[in-house]
């Protein structure tokens, strides 16, 4: 696995909690798409503005993460859960994340989200 990968996944998971949208700016490609359970699909613009906006938890963990990476392309599968302040675990799921190497820095093109209902 390529370590400046797992920077780059490192500093968006940061950011994703601090709701950082400078470094989520830099780090999401222009042509980003998300897409979740409920068949919502956000652009870049969108999704930079509900991290800051509406998402409703404190505390955003990833754990049993994995890389493969094939070539200019790295990909990330990840279960995700939000947490309150409390620890107390709001939602919980999966997540594919793709990357692709542009001008020597890892952009992230794609994120697909699926919850699992409790």
């Amino acid at each position: 696995m390529n370590n400046s990968f797992k920077t780059t996944f490192d500093q968006f998971v940061q950011a994703l909690n601090t709701r950082d949208a400078d470094t989520l700016e830099t780090i999401i490609a222009d042509g980003f798409r998300f897409t979740g359970t409920a068949a919502q699909f956000q652009d870049k613009a969108e999704r930079i503005r509900t991290v800051q906006t509406s998402l409703a938890f404190p505390t955003l963990k990833y754990r049993n993460i994995e890389f493969e990476t094939f070539g200019d392309t790295c990909l990330a599968y990840a279960e995700f859960q939000y947490e309150n302040n409390d620890g107390d675990v709001l939602e919980f799921g999966r997540a594919t994340f793709v990357f692709n190497k542009r001008l020597d820095a890892w952009k992230l093109v794609a994120q697909h989200n699926s919850h699992v209902k409790r």
